[in-house]
């Protein structure tokens, strides 16, 4: 666990937003403390923000409430500033403007810069960032120290965009498998319908496919009762709730503000759905893995396919599909025994992706990558097992 001290890391956040490369940041920033900083390019509204505790110092690159246009200058000289006493930058993902502010600052001091990958770059690329700034971004990517993929399909698009293999490491993404099973029993008003809850936790938006899960969920709803919980906000929530409206089912779908404490909620539902078009490695498939909670996922990455063990502990189906996954829904719930029964493994499978395991493998490949001690060869892949 001494690595893990050894560099000092300066992890740069677009914002606390709540999101999964959010969360695993920060968790990697308690992990790395007391060496190191969080460095956020804007602070949201507290109420909107990920909760923080004191174990993570906070670097703020502007005001809170001020444009980013205007504090851009200030923003990327403090953020040059924080460089100049770390050892290595790391932006927390692949896209955004931190990542801009992280090249322009880590030239200034003449610090590495690696990048954590969450998801498909040309994906993501593609679905955030406007037009105009994606061969910006591609070349960002040909020219950093490195790069940290939480799933090895990540690494393709990298190398086809020109990043040489030997500055690439992948680190599955861990959770506090204890932190997780303790949030669950926190007291939470779950309102029981009398029929069975299914719940999604994904930010509305296009990659997460909200579309597919709504579509099936109203093929299915008029035969087998149920009801759809959605506990996260986003781009999309408009045209979502829209859609909702449009099939029909107001009566069955829930939009919850995303401020609350989602696990207890997740523990007590009858089926967890991710029915994402591309993801990495979801931190929130992996905790309904641990909780035991059935989960019904999109078959779009291998790091889905890890969360599930290829289908050993929860169900997979083609992405894109609604009719599958209306299937696969109808099936649970007309006899929702096997896949409880999968689920039942999920516990012990979720033991596999230990967070102490992962914050070792940040540390290894930070060294490596930092030093410049690669293989010359193919990408290292750092698993938590």
């Amino acid at each position: 666990m001494s690595e893990r001290t050894t560099s000092t890391v300066v992890w740069v956040l677009d914002a606390l937003y709540r999101n999964g490369a959010v969360h695993l940041t920060v968790q990697l920033a308690r992990r790395f403390a007391p060496k190191g900083c969080l460095a956020l390019v804007q602070r949201l509204d507290p109420n909107d923000e990920v909760k923080v505790t004191a174990e993570e110092r906070i670097e703020s690159l502007s005001p809170r409430g001020r444009r980013l246009r205007s504090a851009i200058v200030p923003a990327t000289a403090r953020l040059a500033a924080l460089a100049r006493q770390a050892d290595v930058v790391v932006n927390a993902s692949e896209i955004g403007v931190g990542l801009v502010l992280s090249w322009v600052a880590t030239q200034l001091a003449r610090k590495p810069l690696v990048i954590a990958v969450h998801a498909d770059l040309d994906a993501a690329v593609k679905e955030w960032m406007p037009a105009r700034m994606h061969a910006l971004f591609y070349w960002i990517h040909r020219h950093v120290a490195g790069a940290i993929c939480v799933s090895p399909d990540l690494i393709t698009p990298l190398i086809r965009n020109g990043l040489p293999p030997e500055r690439i490491r992948v680190v599955r993404n861990g959770i506090d498998i204890e932190a997780v099973q303790a949030a669950a029993q926190a007291p939470v008003d779950f309102n029981d319908p009398g029929v069975p809850i299914v719940i999604a936790t994904g930010r509305v938006a296009w990659q997460k496919a909200y579309d597919v899960l709504i579509k099936a969920h109203a093929d299915v709803v008029r035969a087998v009762p149920h009801r759809l919980r959605i506990y996260n906000d986003g781009p999309d929530l408009a045209s979502t709730q829209a859609l909702v409206e449009e099939l029909g089912v107001t009566d069955s779908v829930e939009f919850f503000d995303p401020s609350v404490e989602v696990i207890a909620y997740v523990a007590r539902a009858s089926l967890f759905c991710l029915p994402s078009r591309h993801e990495g490695l979801p931190l929130a498939l992996l905790e309904a893995v641990a909780l035991g909670v059935a989960c019904i996922a999109a078959d779009c990455s291998e790091g889905v396919r890890a969360a599930l063990d290829d289908g050993r502990v929860g169900d997979l189906v083609p992405v894109d599909d609604v009719a599958a996954f209306a299937d696969a829904l109808r099936s649970h719930l007309l006899n929702p025994e096997l896949l409880r029964t999968k689920a039942e493994r999920g516990p012990e499978h979720a033991r596999s992706f230990d967070a102490n395991v992962m914050a070792d493998g940040w540390s290894a490949a930070l060294t490596e990558l930092v030093s410049h001690d690669v293989s010359p060869n193919r990408p290292a892949d750092v698993k938590a097992s």
